[in-house]
């Protein structure tokens, strides 16, 4: 495609050859192009947002508009499209595109009252006489010829806009000052539109502070998702929302930069592996580049460019290093000023970036011309941000310039305070970049290790070990062998390993080393996390709270969001519901403020208030947390993955109105190794898995479940108030009250707060069954003392009838607890509530009464059925009212239905 300056060029030639009379005499020939905006393509798209923001500017009262961006930025189709509104609603609007020939204010002013004569024609004829009677003065102050413009614009009855395009090419000092005429001794009725590649030498900063001005920048003028969407839609082409958010991250929403892309993307098979190599060395783009931008320029400018494109930010100081120019900074700021793809950034010190499609053409050309100046200019770069502090930079300036010796170094240096200053991948990036001899280095395969461990890349890290081996005390160094125990903790940690190898390690870690508190934090984190695998939670408690004393005293915020995550997970491991609850809400809006909401430390915080949501019977709460810890996409260890999985089967099963097969959903989750779980989420999902089996009426899974919980839970009060509720189940209630009794009598604790709940209704529902009031309403309020400060509903909602029925006629008698009460009452009707029904508490079908009901849809009567049962009719009578009570039905028909609802016929 043909550049807009040689464009310029042609019309400019013309102008001087086309021998023409003037169709006003005494003024010159203006080529009819420039008074014409150009033609709206069939595929542009309308820029409403920036159209929306001149048209509030002009019901301000700015009578000024600074369109100052790059070329290609789009400033001429916004003009264009703001000259198309104003005149669809009648208003006159002249239009000039301004060359190098009207720095002489005689033709400025001649193409000036040809565009308002033009502009007026039809609209106030009267106007366009005045007009066209002026004459263009040859000088720019003319004050006479000024007041007679003046008075010909005011007296129309609306106001003229004049748009006056590529306002940059004016550099005479008589053509700036005919501009600064017009602007400060602007008619009342005249509203003018500037386009300019930068901002000219023109009176429009003080306007702008006076409130008479407005300005739009290549900021404003960047596409927006929807904008590229739309322009590519326009050009038949779809994106999927990840595609289109990597082109415009690469062309930053130029125009050009996406109007190009699209011209190639058209013909390309695959469109995402595309977008992620587009760059500025593209055939149409780097000709644009070079026509528009860089032909512009000097020599000794490109050169500039071409020396500092290594580094995505300039300082003056750096750009003066790469290039070896004193003035390096004043050229950027010259570039800064003109637009030419060139950006200030940051206040102190002033810094500059290069536009991205612009830096990658540059180092493409500088690799074609000398590649290895190119590698030395990233070796300087290296060794300036390491003066400076930077040696996240200086690593990546190293690789960049294969200087493998001095990369290797700073990895070995400085690779741990990269790692816990959340840079593992690009840790990783340099690492994977090193010849084997320098990788095969102790620090630099260790620090490779946990970098690997941090990116969740567990493969990696254990090569990288085995390069070092798996004794740190063989270590000469005490700084090698902490960094080599660490590296083994965290690799255990992360593969489930729980033997007593690591259960050694934890001893070693505590080995202290001056002036590493980096490597020593890292030590405490991953030793207090495997103390909560080994149970000890107590010590597992004293370090996480020292590892995040320390993160936040050194600002290492990604192990203090570690460190919160799992406070919360050792709280959930000793039954602690208050501080699980604080530590999770804590985590979460850490993690948000720094927009860590999707990485790996977050999964145990989602997996904890998943629970907790479920255990309040909110299941969207519960959904939602379980998928964005399903979004993050790293390595956890086997409790917390076991966890999790088990959790969603505890949720399918809740919502599934079918009770064999809601028994059958958690059956299946279990794994063949179920040894992973800490003793309380062994209690949670036993107690859920026992509850579901007994509501199904499967005593093969009631049997599972027992025996899972024999073997997980040990003799604690869990497994007391499981083998309760199995004994309840059967009829033996002498059996299940014995059970219970050390439960409430405090002298053997549950792991779990519902269990300790359960034990309680259950208590409350035998005593109901006696006819003892005063005990039954005791039990319940030692449950509801449990309860109500959690907000766990969902023990109460799955309670027995008779429970329920103590809870409403007791209204008004819970003190303090009434609120909760009568919020679990509201719940008894739901759905989820119905699917819940006689799961605890005695209230599920007895193993006899399972017996009889499957008699019930033939067409045997009681006295047959009473027969094949060996029992007597009375007894069979008194089991089917005890089915219709737990059903909730009426007739032998109705419990027939119900039955079949829940699949247990």
């Amino acid at each position: 495609m043909g550049s807009k300056r040689g464009r310029d060029r042609q019309f400019a030639a013309t102008v001087m050859i086309v021998v023409v009379a003037a169709p006003h005499a005494g003024r010159a020939r203006i080529l009819e192009q420039k008074l014409r905006a150009p033609r709206m393509p069939a595929g542009v798209v309308s820029r409403t947002r920036l159209l929306r923001a001149l048209g509030v500017a002009e019901a301000e009262g700015r009578v000024l508009a600074l369109v100052s961006a790059p070329a290609g930025a789009g400033k001429t189709m916004l003009l264009a499209q703001w000259r198309q509104r104003l005149r669809s609603a009648g208003v006159p609007v002249a239009w000039l595109a301004l060359d190098e020939h009207d720095d002489d204010p005689y033709v400025l002013w001649s193409g000036l009252l040809r565009a308002c004569g033009r502009a007026v024609r039809g609209v106030d004829a009267a106007a366009e006489v005045r007009l066209a009677a002026l004459t263009p003065p040859g000088d720019a102050g003319n004050r006479g010829f000024l007041t007679a413009f003046a008075e010909a614009v005011d007296a129309l009855r609306q106001p003229l806009w004049v748009l006056l395009d590529d306002v940059h090419v004016i550099a005479s000092p008589r053509g700036l000052a005919c501009l600064a005429g017009l602007i400060r001794y602007r008619p009342a009725g005249l509203r003018l539109v500037l386009g300019s590649r930068f901002d000219p030498p023109l009176p429009v900063a003080r306007m702008v502070l006076d409130g008479q001005a407005t300005e739009v920048r290549a900021a404003d003028l960047a596409f927006d998702l929807d904008e590229a969407d739309l322009l590519l839609r326009r050009r038949h082409l779809e994106l999927d929302e990840p595609d289109l958010a990597l082109l415009l991250e690469r062309t930053e929403g130029w125009a050009a930069g996406l109007s190009l892309a699209a011209l190639s993307l058209a013909s390309q098979d695959d469109v995402t592996k595309y977008i992620a190599g587009f760059a500025g060395d593209e055939r149409p783009l780097a000709d644009y580049l070079v026509a528009e931008v860089l032909d512009a320029l000097s020599a000794e400018t490109v050169d500039l460019l071409l020396a500092t494109a290594v580094a995505e930010t300039l300082t003056a100081d750096l750009a003066s290093r790469l290039s070896g120019r004193a003035d390096a900074g004043a050229v950027l700021a010259r570039l800064a000023r003109d637009n030419a793809l060139v950006a200030r950034v940051g206040r102190a010190p002033t810094s500059y970036r290069v536009h991205g499609l612009l830096r990658s053409f540059l180092l493409a050309e500088g690799n074609r011309r000398d590649v290895v100046a190119q590698r030395q200019h990233h070796v300087e770069a290296s060794g300036w941000f390491l003066d400076h502090g930077l040696p996240g930079p200086a690593m990546d300036h190293a690789a960049d310039g294969a200087d493998w010796p001095r990369a290797a170094d700073l990895v070995d240096r400085y690779g741990l305070r990269l790692l816990l200053s959340g840079d593992a991948t690009r840790l990783s990036a340099t690492v994977r970049q090193l010849p084997d001899d320098l990788v095969a280095e102790p620090v630099t395969a260790l620090v490779a290790a946990l970098a690997a461990l941090q990116d969740g890349a567990l493969p990696v890290a254990r090569r990288h070990i085995d390069l070092v081996g798996r004794d740190p005390s063989r270590h000469r160094s005490a700084r090698l062998r902490l960094l080599h125990t660490t590296a083994l903790m965290y690799e255990g940690r992360l593969r489930g390993d729980r033997g007593p190898e690591l259960a050694e390690l934890l001893g070693l870690s505590e080995e202290q080393v001056p002036g590493e508190p980096d490597l020593l934090l890292l030590a405490a984190v991953n030793r207090g996390i495997l103390r909560i695998w080994f149970r000890e939670y107590d010590a597992a408690e004293e370090d996480l709270r020292e590892a995040l004393r320390m993160a936040r005293r050194d600002g290492r915020d990604a192990l203090a969001l570690e460190c919160l995550s799992y406070l919360a997970v050792g709280a959930a491991a000793r039954g602690d519901a208050e501080t699980v609850t604080r530590r999770v809400t804590e985590a979460i809006d850490f993690a948000g403020r720094r927009g860590w909401s999707g990485t790996g430390r977050m999964t145990p915080v989602y997996l904890l208030a998943a629970g907790t949501a479920f255990q309040r019977l909110d299941h969207d709460e519960t959904r939602r947390y379980l998928a964005l810890a399903g979004a993050i996409d790293a390595d956890v260890e086997p409790e917390v993955e076991l966890s999790t999985r088990l959790l969603r089967a505890c949720l399918a099963a809740a919502e599934t109105p079918n009770r064999h097969e809601a028994a059958r959903l958690l059956r299946r989750a279990w794994p063949y190794d179920d040894s992973a779980l800490p003793p309380v989420g062994a209690s949670y999902f036993c107690l859920t898995e026992l509850q579901l089996a007994l509501a199904a009426g499967d005593r093969a899974a009631v049997a599972e479940a027992l025996t899972r919980a024999e073997r997980l839970l040990d003799d604690t009060g869990d497994l007391l108030v499981l083998r309760a509720l199995a004994h309840a189940h059967d009829g033996r209630k002498a059996a299940a009250r014995a059970a219970l009794q050390p439960v409430l009598a405090g002298t053997v604790p549950c792991h779990l707060v519902s269990n300790e709940i359960t034990g309680w209704l259950l208590s409350a529902h035998f005593a109901a069954e006696l006819d003892e009031p005063a005990r039954a309403h005791d039990a319940l309020l030692h449950a509801l003392d449990l309860a109500e400060p959690r907000r766990m509903f969902r023990e109460f909602v799955g309670a027995s009838g008779r429970v329920r029925s103590l809870l409403i006629h007791g209204e008004g008698r819970f003190g303090r607890h009434e609120e909760f009460v009568h919020t679990a009452i509201g719940l008894f009707g739901d759905d989820e509530g119905d699917a819940q029904r006689a799961t605890v508490s005695g209230e599920a079908l007895t193993a006899r009464e399972l017996e009889l009901l499957r008699d019930l849809p033939s067409l045997l009567s009681l006295e047959e059925i009473a027969g094949a049962h060996v029992l007597s009719v009375n007894t069979v009578k008194t089991h089917l009212k005890a089915i219709y009570r737990k059903f909730d039905v009426g007739s032998r028909r109705q419990a027939v239905d119900r039955a079949r609802e829940l699949g247990l016929l």
